[in-house]
């Protein structure tokens, strides 16, 4: 019972360390140099003119990619005993670049920007936020596993390491399986903003 009231916790620390990125993000684009935001608005402009021009196999492709590699990077961090730290930061740096895009669109659209992000950046940003969410704590917890099975002499288990790597690869499977879902959400995201344009 202790471990079924400890996971929304842990979930929920987790997504108080992405809102820390987010507004880390934000406030970093108010302070950044000219230069730094005239740079940062080539980016703004591809991530916009990429979903205003409708071209939405690059619009997944992209999408799929940059979920997927912080995806794959967690999977590799379970594997590495000393990895929570690291896995700790990944949703603090997902959050930067929500930050950081949300406050580009709302420099360059002004009211309306709330908007576009709303209907461009948060359905995409639930789903894949989600997969991100349990991608870290499952990443923590078998990185825990390895941790105690070094350093405690813990390897008196029932369960043998075998059957927890099998189970955390089938549940990486379905993490990329939603990552690929939320792709999809970018795209008819996509699709919804330029028919309301």
């Amino acid at each position: 019972m202790t471990e079924r009231t400890s996971k929304p916790n842990v979930i929920f620390r987790i997504m108080l360390l992405m809102v820390v990125g987010v507004l880390i993000g934000t406030l970093a684009f108010s302070f950044l140099k000219t230069s730094t935001l005239s740079d940062l608005n080539l980016v703004n402009n591809d991530y916009l003119s990429m979903r205003e021009n409708g071209g939405y196999v690059e619009i997944l492709y992209s999408s799929l990619l940059n979920s997927s590699l912080l995806i794959i990077v967690l999977f590799l961090m379970g594997f590495c005993a000393i990895a929570q730290p690291a896995a700790v930061l990944v949703p603090i740096y997902k959050g930067l670049g929500f930050g950081v895009t949300i406050a580009q669109i709302y420099s360059k659209n002004g009211l309306n920007g709330f908007l576009t992000a709303f209907i461009l950046i948060l359905p995409c940003a639930l789903v894949s936020s989600y997969a991100l969410f349990i991608a870290v704590r499952e990443s923590m917890k078998m990185s825990n596993r390895f941790f105690s099975q070094a350093f405690l002499d813990k390897r008196s288990e029932s369960t043998s390491i075998n059957e927890y790597v099998r189970l955390y690869a089938v549940k990486f499977l379905v993490l990329e399986a939603i990552t690929a879902v939320s792709a999809a959400v970018d795209c008819l995201s996509s699709l919804v903003y330029n028919m309301l344009k």
